[in-house]
């Protein structure tokens, strides 16, 4: 498998880390409406406190890492009626989006008690949090393709840019670990923009107990690596550390890096003191090859042991 492909399925596992659990997934769709109209449209009959994960067992997952998420729900004023909830996540533009989403829609809502019509009414919903950016529908519609009865696709699509997300709307959300991790993947390619928006994410982990704030910091940092460069990863891995001492919580990441950083001194730090040694023994030897009398080389010898008592 290509290092790209290692990427982007872990990259989409951090993902599905947060937003399989249904109240994240809610809290993410509110967040994301609150200025995006077509999203606020498709899910205005939708009542997501109804909201329930379908099992992994659809073929396509794996580890292709597609389908990111897929929930049913009712619709909102009670009943029985179910709608599907496609979340597809993507860090990069995909000329092949569409049809990734049409063969979800297609294949992965199906409503198998239903033993009358188990096809569900579906609505996708593209989170996107790349760099630039990107609406794969305008693409789609600059195609002119053939419409029916005013629909260009045979579901429901919306593209979610989490670039344009409301830092507020996440102060605000009922989940704090829904509200992080919108500002981690809206900020992951802007470090700069993530340091401005500190104080907010610090507000937001304060709803969190320690162990909560450390298990996700920790996650956010192991997923940012996967797929930022270097340099981008150690000024964010810099700001969580600065909120994690304000805020006085340790992860396991923060044990283990200080412990590979204290071996890495004690290496050194043996390191330089074997090459003190082997370097003066050279320059004892030197001095014996001069003709310099042994006592005056075992003075010498005596100041160097006595220095390093010092």
């Amino acid at each position: 498998m290509s290092q790209e492909k290692i990427r982007s399925r872990d990259h989409d596992g951090f993902f599905r880390y947060v937003y399989s659990i249904p109240k994240n997934a809610k809290a993410l769709l509110n967040i994301c409406s609150k200025n995006n109209s077509d999203l606020d449209r498709i899910l205005a009959g939708v009542n997501l406190d109804t909201l329930v994960r379908l099992p992994d067992t659809y073929s396509e997952v794996g580890e292709r890492g597609e389908a990111d998420i897929a929930f049913k729900a009712h619709l909102s004023g009670g009943g029985e009626i179910n709608v599907g909830i496609l979340l597809e996540h993507k860090s990069k533009q995909e000329k092949s989006m569409l049809n990734q989403v049409g063969r979800y829609a297609l294949r992965v809502i199906l409503d198998h008690e239903d033993e009358v019509f188990s096809w569900i009414p579906t609505k996708a919903i593209i989170i996107y949090n790349g760099p630039t950016g990107w609406d794969p529908l305008a693409e789609f519609r600059k195609r002119a393709r053939a419409k029916f009865q005013g629909n260009e696709l045979p579901f429901e699509c919306v593209l979610v840019n989490l670039g344009a997300a409301d830092d507020v709307a996440c102060v605000e959300s009922e989940s704090p670990a829904a509200a992080v991790g919108v500002m981690a993947m809206k900020y992951a390619f802007s470090p700069e923009g993530f340091k401005s928006a500190i104080s907010n994410v610090e507000t937001i982990l304060r709803k969190m107990s320690s162990a909560e704030q450390a298990t996700l910091v920790e996650k956010i940092i192991l997923y940012l690596g996967e797929y930022i460069d270097e340099g981008t990863v150690e000024e964010l891995q810099m700001a969580w550390k600065s909120i994690g001492q304000r805020m006085g919580f340790v992860s396991a990441g923060d044990a283990r890096r200080a412990a590979e950083k204290a071996g890495r001194e004690e290496g050194l730090k043996k390191g330089l003191e074997e090459g003190r040694k082997e370097g003066f023994d050279d320059a004892l030897d030197a001095m014996r090859k001069l003709g310099i009398p042994e006592e005056k080389i075992q003075e010498a010898k005596a100041m160097q042991e006595k220095s390093k008592v010092k």
